[in-house]
């Protein structure tokens, strides 16, 4: 088990973990005395048990929760605060915490409520371990065959002959000839063209098929197989397709806490039709695969955007851009970069950022056209970050960022003061230990309400747009001077450099080195 404790006053900090170390259980404790350090090892390490303290430099506590939780990230969350306040807890109790500790109390109140929550964490990973140990079904003799036949239908159209037919019934598959059916493709998130081969990777495929094999009986009929990318493929006569997808869904995620993406295609009733149902599918599956979004995607005859393809036109985001509706150059955009997805010859990550430049390149011409202003060439930066971009929600916010900062360039439009001088601030004393605290006694506010106008006016946090400004500069000064790497992390704010080399990899994409030599 792991956990971790987040405390900015070093007294306090040290009080809590001369405590924790004294309960009698197995467990590796960290420490964190502000939210950076603490993102940072949440992401790498992912604890068991978070226990923060609501007032930490740059963000709230709430805050750093609110950001590394998710449907597949749970911890359990225990809150401390100095402040007696009611609203205080009732965040604490929307963010997940299980329990909510006042300052001061006493050591053996908070000793007692963090072994009971170890406990907790401990019964719950026995119990998981346990029934992961379950056997998976055994292989039938002629398995690799009959799922190479099946794995030719959908690479190819296969015409239903004689030794065709001979063979599915061979295999009790005939009914693929007999009745309509679905095709379903499934692997673990976030690898669209398919996982590369390696131990790490080969159990978590032997896993995911296990379970869904498992589900089948309640299923049928169904067949299930992997495609030459290994990724899971089903063939389903059933009609409840989707409720199918979710049971497989759950099941993995709760026993393998993993997330799947799933592409399901539309209703068949030819056999000859596997391998349009198998593109289908997997169009669908790769859309869902590069989104953070745990829906999954129904292709086919229930098309994503099916309608109206002309209001996602470069003419049309022109028009949205000049007139600053930012309400709906957001949604254009959402409906865009999955339109994109979906295009005939759209099959990776990298065809995906080409149609979006494509289509921004197109904008910027309308721009042009319809202001007669001499727009900026779009900057080498937006074609960075664009190439950087791992998901469809990334790519959709660098979309969106750009074109309404173009578009309030166009039509500028006074934004809030407060707001504008805590950005002030950030631009000009980045390099400074500047704590949200600092800016919020410079502009003579509470700390937490300054953190939720900054969030509400700029969907970003605080310690984002800190970041976004350090490492910026970072970037300009590893291409533009000769300073040793040290040198520039001292210069933009940062004194660790363990730590500004993992943030700059985690906003860019590449080490500091990696970076300066363009690698």
């Amino acid at each position: 088990m792991k956990l971790i404790l987040i405390e900015d006053e070093p007294e306090s900090l040290m009080g809590m973990k001369h405590a924790i170390k004294s309960i009698d259980l197995e467990f590796i404790l960290y420490t964190a005395n502000h939210a950076e350090k603490a993102l940072s090892m949440i992401i790498e390490e992912r604890p068991d048990l978070i226990v923060t303290d609501i007032m930490l430099p740059y963000m709230t506590g709430l805050e750093l929760v609110e950001q590394v939780t998710s449907e597949e990230y749970k911890p359990l969350i225990i809150v401390v605060s100095g402040y007696n306040d009611f609203e205080y807890a009732r965040k604490s109790i929307q963010v997940g915490a299980v329990d909510y500790l006042l300052k001061p109390f006493r050591t053996e109140e908070f000793t007692d409520k963090i072994r009971k929550a170890l406990l907790s964490i401990q019964e719950k990973n026995l119990y998981l371990l346990e029934t992961n140990k379950q056997k998976a079904y055994a292989e039938i003799g002629n398995r690799s065959m009959r799922d190479d036949y099946l794995t030719d239908f959908c690479l190819k159209r296969t015409p239903l002959e004689e030794h065709v037919y001979q063979r599915l019934r061979v295999w009790e598959i005939e009914w693929l000839v007999n009745q309509s059916f679905s095709l379903i493709i499934l692997d673990t998130k976030g690898y669209p063209e398919g996982k590369s081969l390696g131990h790490e990777y080969s159990l978590q495929t032997f896993a995911i098929g296990n379970i869904a094999q498992e589900l089948l009986g309640s299923f049928s009929p169904s067949i299930l197989f992997k495609d030459t990318q290994n990724r899971w493929v089903l063939l389903t006569g059933v009609e409840d397709v989707e409720g199918l997808s979710a049971h497989i869904f759950a099941e993995v995620r709760h026993y393998q806490k993993l997330s799947l993406a799933i592409g399901i295609s539309s209703r068949k009733s030819n056999f000859e039709h596997i391998h349009t149902a198998y593109n289908e599918a997997l169009k669908a599956f790769r859309l869902n695969s590069l989104s953070d979004s745990e829906a999954y995607v129904y292709q086919g005859e229930q098309a994503i955007y099916p309608d109206d393809e002309d209001s996602l036109s470069p003419s049309v985001m022109s028009s949205l851009m000049i007139e600053r509706d930012e309400v709906l150059i957001r949604r254009g955009v959402h409906r865009f970069i999955r339109h994109v997805m979906m295009t005939e010859g759209t099959l990776s990550r990298e065809d995906m950022v080409r149609g979006i430049l494509n289509y921004l390149s197109q904008v910027h011409i309308r721009l042009s056209e319809t202001t007669s202003k001499e727009l900026q060439e779009i900057p080498m930066k937006v074609w960075e970050m664009f190439d950087e971009c791992k998901t469809l929600e990334d790519c959709e916010l660098t979309l969106n960022n750009y074109l309404i900062a173009v578009s309030r360039e166009l039509s500028p439009q006074k934004s809030n003061a407060l707001v504008e001088r805590a950005m002030q601030l950030i631009s000009t004393r980045f390099k400074e230990d500047l704590t949200l605290q600092i800016v919020a006694d410079e502009l003579s506010l509470h700390p937490v309400w300054l953190s939720q106008l900054i969030k509400k006016e700029t969907g970003q946090t605080y310690l984002d747009h800190l970041t976004e400004r350090r490492i910026e500069q970072a970037r300009g000064l590893l291409r533009e001077t000769n300073l040793k790497i040290y040198e520039i992390a001292e210069q933009v704010g940062y004194h660790d450099l363990q730590h500004f080399g993992q943030i700059f990899k985690r906003r860019s994409g590449q080490t500091p080195k990696e970076y300066r030599y363009g690698k």
